[in-house]
């Protein structure tokens, strides 16, 4: 090839290669997250008799126990080794949080519940200029002071246990022009995760509520 040709294919590929990366840096609603790392969170929940299965079909038989909630996450920024290894390899944002709740029986007895976990959450979504939203799992434990009624209730193999598997589902919405202001959709799970935690085989509870999250 002619020298004039080479210039050519090599500024033919850097313009390739500038288009690619503007397409990935392309501004996004919730890019403005990464700069408020904390978010914290007030939950109103309802919990259900059915299991986790038919909770995420939407069948639902409300057990009389309402969970209200505080929960605070951490995001780890993309910029450190470990947090830009989810943002490269899965598009998603590692974060760590914790979660007190207060669970309102239908006696009139409030139990402690205290949960910490880990989670996945992916922020940057096609529609994001309509409706700014974000998806997110997480994984952890939850222990409460005493095992709810609810679980006493639906437990049909095994016992129980006041230390559980905690498991999380969670979606938001925000205004795209105010995209650290989040409704919250969560399902908020425990379970004995199959007989890990000890007898408790079938053990749980699953709980449905709304939030509003604030990022700080």
């Amino acid at each position: 090839l002619s020298p004039a040709a080479v210039i050519g294919q090599e500024t033919a590929s850097g313009t390739t290669s500038e288009a690619t990366e503007e397409q990935v840096r392309r501004p996004n609603a919730n890019d403005v997250l990464d700069r408020t790392p904390w978010s914290v969170m007030a939950f109103k929940g309802w919990s259900n008799y059915h299991t986790l299965g038919r909770t995420v079909r939407f069948i639902w038989d409300y057990a009389g126990e309402d969970v209200y909630g505080v929960d605070v996450t951490y995001t780890i920024s993309p910029n450190t080794g470990f947090g830009g290894w989810f943002d490269r390899n899965l598009a998603a944002r590692f974060q760590v949080g914790g979660k007190m709740n207060a669970r309102a029986q239908p006696t009139g007895v409030w139990i402690p519940e205290l949960s910490a976990y880990f989670a996945l959450r992916w922020r940057r979504l096609p529609w994001n200029h309509i409706v700014a939203t974000t998806f997110s799992m997480g994984e952890g434990l939850s222990i409460v002071s005493d095992v709810p009624e609810v679980e006493m209730i639906t437990t049909e193999v095994g016992g129980t246990s006041r230390l559980l598997n905690y498991w999380m589902m969670e979606m938001t919405l925000a205004v795209p022009s105010m995209p650290y202001l989040q409704l919250v959709g969560r399902i908020h799970h425990r379970s004995g995760a199959f007989g890990l935690f000890g007898d408790a085989q079938e053990s749980g509870s699953n709980t449905v509520g709304l939030g509003i999250r604030w990022h700080m």
